[in-house]
């Protein structure tokens, strides 16, 4: 037996796993969050996280019914009620607007250190829940009736129920040898924030690029935070301009739709892959969020899913909770495994295919990609389902 008990041992204390612990927490289910950071709790007020979401509607809610949705208003949400897309080639555009779907927005930019600092305060004042900082997993082991967890500071622990929120590099992935396919876009996406000259007027900003995408978010105080996906060396060059220069590329790759742009603070680049794992979960084991698929920034649908899987498995959970039955059985976590699992890998085939449509050179292609755009622009209906699919309905 371990020196600590508890019902869920969620292992990764970023926004997918600190959703699931809160979420378990208000409806005592002992939970306890284990991540190697330590979540800063104050920041200079000219720095700025690299890492944002584009949350949608369906996301948004979810955060509220926890309750800590004015904490993050308060802490620097962007609320988003237009899309604006356009292609490099041509006169395609595509405008989307929340309102065309009768809502006041699509969803809501927030930079992930500010929702994950709300998620972490409300988890430490839940009485069932207890967050253990700076600390990693060092090994498990699974018994019939429980997980037997020591984690790297020597504390051992046992839970019902080992979740894996442990991101991309999963390690409870790997130490379950649960086996991911996938493969390598040969792209980076570079990250940074921006002041632009002119208003983002609440508006995501997205350019069809020959070699990728270039998406320019709002972000509160009237910033902008963008994400410039192009090959790898693209990427390595971008990164060496000095801050002028890069500014300058940055106006002439987004048309001047913003006008001119100051740097603020630093660029970052990582490589682009999607992947996708074999199986959700094992014996008294589960996985959510990037620890299972990693998909194409384009959409930036990436913490949208995560918290997809965050709230149907605490359903499952919850479910089984209810009705007095094991909440790890493969019962449980194989309904959580069947509902993920097509709309997962649906989503990671359209935004390859999404990827491969823009990424595309030749002609007939290239107008054929133009006047679709032209043609879901001339169309109510079809961008009326556009902005609610958008808002995660």
């Amino acid at each position: 037996m371990g020196d600590k008990a508890y019902q869920v041992v969620i292992v990764g204390g970023g926004l997918v796993g600190a959703t699931v612990a809160c979420l378990l927490a208000e409806k005592d289910i002992s939970v306890a969050l284990i991540d190697a950071a330590d979540p800063t709790e104050t920041w200079p007020e000219d720095s700025f996280d690299l890492r944002v979401s584009a949350l949608t509607l369906a996301s948004v809610n979810l955060l509220k019914s926890l309750n800590i949705w004015d904490d993050i208003v308060q802490l620097g949400e962007q609320r988003l009620e237009k899309m604006c897309v356009w292609d490099h080639f041509g006169s395609g555009e595509l405008v989307i607007d929340s309102a065309d779907a009768g809502e006041p927005k699509m969803g809501s930019v927030v930079e992930n250190r500010i929702t994950v600092l709300a998620l972490w305060r409300k988890i430490q004042a839940l009485p069932s829940g207890d967050v253990f900082k700076s600390t990693q997993l060092e090994r498990f082991e699974v018994n019939d009736k429980a997980v037997d967890i020591q984690l790297s500071t020597g504390l051992k622990m046992t839970a019902q129920l080992l979740v894996g929120a442990d991101g991309s590099n999963s390690k409870i992935r790997q130490l379950s040898e649960i086996k991911q396919y996938g493969w390598n876009y040969q792209q980076s996406a570079l990250v940074a924030t921006v002041k632009p000259e002119k208003s983002h007027q609440n508006t995501a900003w997205q350019r069809f690029l020959p070699e990728g995408p270039l998406a320019l978010l709002p972000l509160r105080e009237g910033l902008i935070s963008i994400v410039w996906t192009s090959a790898t060396e693209t990427s390595d060059a971008y990164l060496e301009l000095s801050d002028v220069e890069f500014c300058k590329a940055l106006a002439e790759a987004s048309e001047y739709q913003l006008g001119h742009f100051e740097l603020l603070g630093e660029r970052a680049a990582f490589p682009l892959k999607l992947q996708f794992s074999s199986e959700y979960c094992q014996d008294r084991l589960v996985l959510i969020g990037d620890a299972i698929h990693t998909i194409h920034p384009l959409a930036g649908q990436g913490a949208n899913l995560g918290l997809k899987d965050a709230q149907v498995l605490v359903d499952e959970i919850l479910k089984a909770k209810k009705a007095r039955r094991d909440i790890a059985s493969q019962q449980v976590l194989r309904r959580y495994e069947r509902q993920r699992k097509g709309d997962n890998l649906l989503m990671m085939s359209i935004m390859d295919g999404f990827k491969r449509l823009f990424g595309a050179d030749d002609t007939l292609t290239q107008f054929t990609r133009s006047t679709g755009m032209r043609l879901i622009n001339q169309s109510t209906l079809l961008k009326n389902q556009i902005c609610k699919y958008a808002m995660g309905h």
